[in-house]
């Protein structure tokens, strides 16, 4: 019974200790969430001040990636537009190289220009061979300019021989309404030659500040554009000088022979494939050599050049006008009847008698012609036998007293004859 109670005893002094060791641990316990709690208490601010902090640098950043995908996007745009503005370019100097006529070259330029200024209108003008007037070459957008030709001195540009560009109404070009758009022009120069002029309409209604803007940004753009189609039209007139001086006799200005012969071909192959008839007039000066025996050789050149200016206005547009050789020239009329042939032939002879060739202001005497006429198919089938039926003509013309029109006979029957 004795160890029984001293078990207890032991037992209850055990727990008394267990008690207090919690009792303690208890009060560590509360002291530290006192102290946590203070800490807490102090360090909250400053916390929320660091959370906010944070969230205005992140915001910040976000901003400034945003403000650079912008620029990005922007720059990848103009990017974009700059390759397509040097994709065109390319493409009209490309086209411009191997146009054959200045007709097809002004309507490339045209196509360019409204894909560059999409909603503006304008015009291409070019000096006239006279150089005294600028005449709308192309014009092109929904509000063409109204004056589509006037002097050079109506436009600054072409005057000063630089950009002029109009926003407000000061200096406004004279060919331009008072009342119309803003607009720019700028000359077209190739190798120091002003060959004319680009005009280029706004399409925009004016808006203040930003028409400045979006002029200038305009008239950049118009600069490499005239830049281009200045070269390009200045190799359009080399290639077509070029070409007038391969296929022209440089002292008439018509055709020369070797045309004359290309010509003659394709006028045959259609008139072939037309079925109808095709005429050759071989013309030969009567007494030419008496011109130069009496006046020298420069009297010769001008009866020359006279008649040359006299066939180019008794030809038609589907006509071909060429000196032959010497004093011999050749007319090809498609299509063409016999009698209609020998009305033509007839109207030449008569009012070449009535041309009066001056030297120095000398008269250098009456031009009379010889004229010989030959149809397709009737009088040959080829060039070749047609020209020399012509010529048969035209010999017994000066054998039969000169001064006059033969038509050739039938071509089984054509005989050459010798003039006296």
């Amino acid at each position: 019974m004795t160890k029984i109670r001293d078990e207890i005893g032991t037992l209850a002094a055990a727990f008394g200790s267990m008690a207090a060791d919690l009792k303690d641990h208890q009060d560590k316990l509360l002291t530290y969430a006192r102290d946590l709690e203070s800490v807490i208490s102090k360090q909250g601010p400053e916390l929320e001040q660091e959370k906010t902090s944070i969230e205005t640098r992140v915001a910040e950043r976000i901003a400034e990636l945003s403000a650079a995908n912008d620029v990005l996007r922007n720059q990848a745009a103009e990017l974009s537009k700059r390759n397509r503005e040097i994709t065109l370019f390319s493409k009209m100097n490309d086209f411009l190289h191997t146009s054959t006529t200045e007709a097809e070259a002004y309507s490339i330029i045209s196509e360019t220009v409204t894909q560059l200024f999409p909603g503006d209108s304008g015009a291409v003008f070019v000096l006239n061979a006279s150089r005294n007037m600028l005449e709308a070459a192309t014009v092109w957008g929904p509000q063409p300019p109204a004056n589509l030709i006037f002097p050079p001195n109506d436009c600054w540009a072409h005057r000063r021989g630089q950009t002029h560009l109009a926003i407000d109404h000061e200096r406004w070009c004279p060919h331009v309404g008072n009342d119309g758009p803003m607009y720019v022009c700028l000359p077209l120069l190739a190798q120091g030659e002003t060959l004319g002029i680009l005009h280029l309409l706004d399409g925009q209604p004016k808006g203040g500040q930003a028409d400045e803007v979006r002029m200038t940004e305009k008239c950049d753009l118009a600069k490499i554009l005239a830049n281009n189609v200045g070269l390009g039209i200045a190799n359009l007139k080399l290639r077509a000088d070029m070409r007038n001086l391969s296929i022209r006799d440089p002292l008439t200005g018509l055709f020369n022979r070797r045309y004359m012969e290309e010509a003659l071909a394709q006028q045959l192959h259609r008139v072939t494939r037309d079925k109808a008839q095709l005429a050759v007039i071989m013309i030969d000066i009567d007494h030419f050599k008496q011109f130069n025996d009496s006046s020298g050789h420069d009297a010769g050149d001008a009866v020359l050049r006279e008649l040359g200016a006299f066939f180019k206005k008794h030809v038609r547009g589907s006509d071909v006008a060429c000196r032959y050789g010497g004093e011999e020239f050749l007319l090809i009329l498609s299509p063409s009847t016999a009698d209609g042939a020998r009305l033509r032939a007839e109207k030449i002879r008569e009012d070449a008698a009535l041309l009066s060739v001056k030297l120095a202001d000398n008269k250098v005497g009456a031009i009379t012609l010889s004229l010989g006429v030959a149809l397709f198919p009737d009088h040959g089938a080829k060039a070749a036998a047609l020209i020399k039926a012509a010529d048969v003509a035209l010999y017994e013309a000066k054998h039969n007293g000169r001064d006059q029109v033969v038509m050739s006979r039938e071509e089984s029957g054509s005989i050459p004859l010798k003039c006296s």
